[in-house]
């Protein structure tokens, strides 16, 4: 019980990249499963010229900003204050996909064809049809892997995995806070009536650690250093996707690249421990700098939101299950 649906989105691509809107209708579940797990947006692209290298980066860094929306309720906002098709290391909303249990991958099934898509986990009821409104910015390709795209032959798709979610995803828009040297500053992040926080993430105007530490009034939680909040959310044990694989020459899958940490990232992993409550954090920078930081909420499907869940203490790192671990019941 859990397979993958596309749904065209019936735009055309522009070279060069653009900001594209549409709405679709999701399909309602044909196995009886009973949620969306996931949905992302997926790229199946022709290029103009051969590739002259491998892949260079993750789909994550073509997408500046995504925002999704079903009826009424947005259920992503993400607005990278620090966009850029360098490739240089995993792009932010990269390693929110990975962070969250999501998909970001890209390959080259040749030296002009290629396939990516970067996926987030949603839980949403697949038994009955949502209208879907979306809007995704892509910076340059040939910035991201030295050709254009041939919008004839390229296509953008949105995806759906069906299954079996844990809970229910809210990705909530971002808050700039302007950070002075040396200085502390008080900074709440805002809790949602009838949704867990998940956790906050953290995101710099530059591709560097500008904060030596951070501290959250809620719960247990002392003052860690970036180090230390990236061992509780497990960044150093299983590390970060960086690259795409795929060999411009043959097409061929070569193993991805890893790294540790992205700098100027970082996702406070809260352990669900805010029952709704806002999140009160003292942040320490250590330059004149910009962070943007970001709610994610959980909360089970189909619960009322009349009231604040109660605390708990749930270890699981992951908002839903993907298909590959339908194995595991």
């Amino acid at each position: 019980m859990a397979y993958v649906d596309l749904v065209s989105t019936g735009v055309t691509p522009v070279a060069g990249g653009a900001t594209y809107n549409f709405a679709y209708d999701t399909p309602i579940s044909a196995d009886g499963s009973p949620h969306i797990t996931h949905i992302g947006f997926q790229i199946d692209w022709t290029l103009a010229s051969a590739l002259l290298a491998e892949i260079p980066a993750t789909i994550g860094r073509l997408v500046s900003n995504f925002r999704i929306k079903i009826g009424s309720e947005t259920i992503l906002n993400f607005d990278d204050p620090a966009f850029s098709v360098d490739t240089a290391s995993p792009s932010n909303i990269s390693v929110l996909a990975q962070k969250v249990g999501g998909i970001d991958a890209t390959t080259a099934l040749s030296t002009t064809t290629g396939i990516g898509e970067i996926t987030l986990p949603f839980g949403i009821d697949a038994s009955r049809s949502h209208r879907v409104n979306v809007s995704i910015t892509l910076g340059s390709e040939t910035g991201w892997c030295g050709q254009a795209f041939t919008p004839a032959t390229t296509e953008f798709n949105m995806v759906h995995y069906y299954g079996v979610a844990a809970q229910a995803t809210l990705y909530g828009s971002r808050q700039d806070f302007t950070l002075t040297s040396g200085a502390e500053r008080a900074i709440t992040t805002y809790g949602k009536a009838g949704w867990e926080m998940l956790g906050v993430v953290g995101i710099n105007d530059s591709d560097a650690d500008e904060i030596s530490q951070i501290r959250v009034n809620n719960g247990a939680f002392r003052a860690l250093t970036l180090a230390q909040w990236r061992v509780l959310d497990s960044t150093y044990t299983q590390g970060l996707r960086a690259e795409g694989a795929g060999d411009g020459s043959t097409g061929g899958v070569l193993v991805p690249s890893w790294v540790t940490a992205r700098l100027g990232f970082i996702f406070l992993d809260l352990k669900r421990l805010t029952a709704g409550a806002n999140i009160d954090m003292t942040v320490t920078s250590t330059a004149n700098t910009t962070y943007s930081f970001f709610p994610v909420w959980v909360a089970n499907i189909g619960a009322s939101t009349a009231n604040a869940p109660r605390q708990n203490q749930k270890s699981i790192s992951s908002t839903a299950y993907n298909v590959e671990q339908q194995s595991e019941y």
